[in-house]
């Protein structure tokens, strides 16, 4: 193994749970808000619960991922993973994203990851049943701006596109060459730079969309673990969701459902909450020549949001009957339809992902659709061994890390400089002493006094001259290892954003190579919430 894990701590001790989502994994605060905790006894009543999951509903799945991989050659266990979910004692685990350049923060990489460790334990505790990992990708999103780069800690690789109003995943990027030179170059002394390269090379092309890149490079990273993508921008899967479709579009089910489960949320928290999502009248978006619009509804009308297009009642649910491929759901609507296209057990996310989750069991019980397991994913900090050397050197725990920086280095140099570095003790015994050579010399001749009390002013002068060379010296070294923390800390907190919100897999990936994969995977906690600190 190539990472050693040197602290595992309850993320919910950190600050980087929200007070909701510590409520969620600590308390029976949020009891009635969703269906099971992440514990591996309580899957088996959503594998009997999930069990109801059709064979219609499981061929028109197989069908249409069989489509979506039908170039790719090497599947590896993709191709079983599959065919397993034509079974009906098939289930899936799941996380999904938006589809970021070269998958974006490191955060991308350990929600897959830990998706696929769940899937894992799952297949070994209940080996009557069969459990895939799939990675749900967000195609629909139209926010290119914050898919279209990634940074290393030295540098930020970055994409245009001409068509960037876009849905993400029909964007042909350009500028390609641009970041493939800049990898070239910025990882040229880096062991595994060949392998970045080729992986970037290999997954994005000048004629491809953004969907099909993310699902190649996905498939690169995780094919040998299983790890299917599914991406729902398909006419058949929204076909099959018509009914769903139409009932948000009359009834504006999630608007009502969603606002009834927030304000109980408001209340029980006596307002002293920030919610994650607030709904819309309207939860869909419509597509047209690639492009989302929001859908809005008013004075017996539906529109869409910067273009002047009205519908009536009839028009708009003969447009779900006839095109339902041009309706998609926005944030609150997405999870009913991933949950509607999957035998789904748990879906795993971050902190804001959870947040938004519990906002919507109501929604899930108005359908009748089963409500997931929500996995919190774990969280890890990956430093190297010269940093957990310097921090064992200056008695430094990982946890003097989490508080902002002015109060970090507050705390180094209460921890390092010691306030009464002064010599006064050593100054008080020579007084003392002086004063005892007084008391005799005056036995002996009163003159001697003035000469006995010049030579106490030149030690005493001696003893502070000294004093001050002590400080200074003590500053320095303070500097150094202030100046030695703070790059550590900067590691953590680039730009001052935690490190796996921020920096990409690429960083760390070009001195270990794929065994950087491997060895998150080995390090992940399934079933528990942990923050991971690791050496690399």
């Amino acid at each position: 193994m190539i990472t050693v894990i040197k602290k595992k701590i309850d993320i919910t001790d950190t600050p980087f749970t929200s007070k909701i989502v510590r409520d969620f994994l600590r308390s029976k605060k949020l009891n009635g808000f969703y269906s099971h905790k992440n514990e591996i006894d309580s899957y088996k009543k959503l594998i009997k619960k999930r069990s109801s999951f059709s064979k219609k509903q499981r061929d028109l799945l197989f069908n249409v991922l069989s489509n979506q991989y039908k170039n790719f050659s090497d599947m590896s266990l993709v191709a079983n993973s599959i065919k397993k979910l034509r079974k009906n004692n098939t289930y899936t685990v799941t996380t999904g994203h938006q589809l970021c350049l070269n998958t974006g923060p490191l955060y991308f990489i350990y929600k897959i990851l830990q998706t696929i460790k769940i899937s894992d334990e799952l297949n070994k505790f209940y080996p009557k049943s069969n459990f895939v990992p799939v990675f749900w990708m967000a195609s629909e999103d139209h926010d290119f701006e914050e898919i279209r780069s990634f940074q290393t800690y030295n540098y930020k690789y970055q994409i245009s596109s001409k068509s960037k109003d876009y849905c993400t995943g029909k964007i042909k990027p350009s500028d390609l060459s641009k970041v493939i030179e800049d990898l070239d170059k910025n990882f040229k002394s880096k062991p595994f730079k060949n392998e970045i390269c080729e992986l970037f090379k290999a997954s994005y092309g000048k004629n491809i969309t953004l969907a099909e890149s993310t699902r190649n490079i996905v498939h690169t990273l995780f094919k040998d673990y299983g790890l299917v993508v599914v991406d729902a921008d398909d006419k058949q899967f929204k076909t099959s969701f018509n009914e769903l479709f139409t009932d948000e579009i009359i009834n504006f089910s999630t608007y009502d459902l969603v606002n009834k489960t927030n304000k109980k949320l408001i209340d029980l928290y006596a307002n002293d909450i920030k919610l994650q999502v607030n709904p819309r009248k309207l939860n869909l978006f419509y597509i047209e020549n690639n492009i989302r619009y929001r859908l809005d509804f008013s004075d017996d009308s539906y529109t869409l949001v910067g273009k002047k297009v009205f519908f009536d009642k009839d028009q708009i649910i003969s447009k779900i009957k006839d095109s339902s491929n041009q309706f998609s759901p926005n944030v609150l609507f997405r999870p009913l339809y991933q949950e509607f296209i999957l035998p789904n057990l748990s879906y795993v996310g971050g902190n804001a992902e959870i947040s938004y989750w519990l906002q919507l069991k109501s929604l899930f019980d108005y359908h009748n659709i089963s409500f997931p397991i929500l996995s919190l994913r774990n969280s890890i900090i990956m430093l190297n061994k010269r940093d957990f050397e310097l921090m064992k050197r200056y008695k430094m725990d990982i946890n003097d890390f989490f508080q902002s920086k002015d109060n970090f280095v507050k705390k180094i140099v209460e921890q390092n400089i010691e306030m009464n570095i002064s010599l006064n003790n050593e100054k008080n015994k020579l007084k003392n002493l002086y004063k005892n050579i007084i008391e005799s010399v005056n036995k002996i001749d009163l003159n001697l006094n003035s000469s006995v009390k010049s030579s106490e002013a030149k030690q005493i002068a001696i003893l502070e001259s000294l004093e001050k060379k002590i400080v200074k010296f003590q500053k320095r070294n303070i500097k150094t290892t202030i100046k030695s923390l703070e790059k550590i800390y900067d590691k953590i907190y680039p730009e001052n954003i935690f490190q796996e919100r921020k920096i990409n897999f690429s960083e760390f990936y070009s001195y270990k190579g794929n065994d950087l994969i491997n060895s998150i995977y080995e390090s992940i906690s399934p079933f528990d919430n942990d923050l991971i600190i690791a050496e690399i």
